[in-house]
């Protein structure tokens, strides 16, 4: 009788016992990378400036004050000097209330409160018509210069005037440019803008002069009548060069704006940061 045929052996047997493992943590739970990248970016929105506050403070009140409170006469009346002092408290005052609400200059607001600072004091020291006159030229020519020069440098004006990264989606836009292989034309696009900014700063500064010149050439310096041409001066200067200016300045960004479309191939409210 043969030898009955081996059973395989029993596989629980030859298997070593499972091992007893602890559950396994669950991972903590975190957020996001995209909210967190977010959330660690946020910033607290800035109240946007107030046009009206601008326009009230740096210009209305002050040349109200140099036109009509500039006599040597009783109260209301300043003064020729106090009359120029107490215009400059507004401008000065609104300055420092927008730094500290912004923390960050305007260059505008910046070139405007070094103008009526340098207006003040030429006009307490009483200097001539002619000086008054150049001082209003150099402001604007000294900003043209500025933006002109600047062009060849890393951080070009027009970008800070025109294309503002607070307004521009500029990550997207380089994106766009390389993609597109348009560098070149964006280039020639910022030159361009360059010189179209700095054609109005010169623009700026002829009309300054003139009319400065045109207000003050027959006035005694330190006489009431000086001071209140100083006023007329400064109202229509808002008028006579600012608006010459102003339509300068949108051309060059209408322009911009076209030729950034044209060479990324997105539209304006790609090119603008969502609000």
């Amino acid at each position: 009788m043969s030898d009955p045929t081996p059973l395989p052996p029993d596989p629980a047997a030859v298997l070593p016992p499972p091992e007893t493992h602890a559950p396994a943590a669950a991972p903590a739970t975190s957020a996001p990378p995209a909210a967190t990248s977010a959330a660690a970016s946020a910033k607290p929105k800035v109240k946007p400036e107030n046009p009206l506050h601008n326009l009230l403070l740096n210009v209305l009140i002050p040349v109200v004050i140099l036109t009509n409170l500039n006599k040597d006469a009783p109260l209301p009346q300043l003064g020729p000097q106090g009359a120029l002092i107490v215009a400059l408290i507004f401008p000065i005052a609104y300055q420092i209330y927008d730094y500290r609400l912004r923390r960050k200059w305007n260059l505008f607001s910046l070139i405007g409160f070094i103008s009526v600072l340098l207006t003040g004091g030429l006009g307490l020291l009483n200097l001539s018509a002619q000086v008054f006159a150049w001082k209003e030229a150099a402001v604007p020519l000294i900003l043209g210069a500025l933006i002109y020069f600047s062009h060849k440098g890393d951080k070009p004006l027009v970008k800070s005037l025109l294309l503002n990264p607070d307004m521009f989606d500029m990550t997207r836009i380089e994106s766009a440019i390389e993609k597109s292989n348009s560098r070149r034309g964006y280039e020639r696009l910022l030159w361009t803008s360059t010189l179209l900014l700095t054609a109005s700063m010169l623009l700026s500064a002829v009309l300054n002069y003139i009319l400065a010149m045109y207000f003050l050439h027959d006035k005694i310096p330190g006489t009431p009548e000086y001071t209140a041409a100083i006023g007329a001066q400064t109202g229509w200067g808002y008028l006579v060069v600012g608006v010459p200016s102003l339509l300068m300045m949108a051309y060059a960004l209408f322009r911009l704006f076209k030729g950034l479309k044209t060479l990324t191939g997105l539209e304006t409210d790609d090119l603008m940061l969502p609000r």
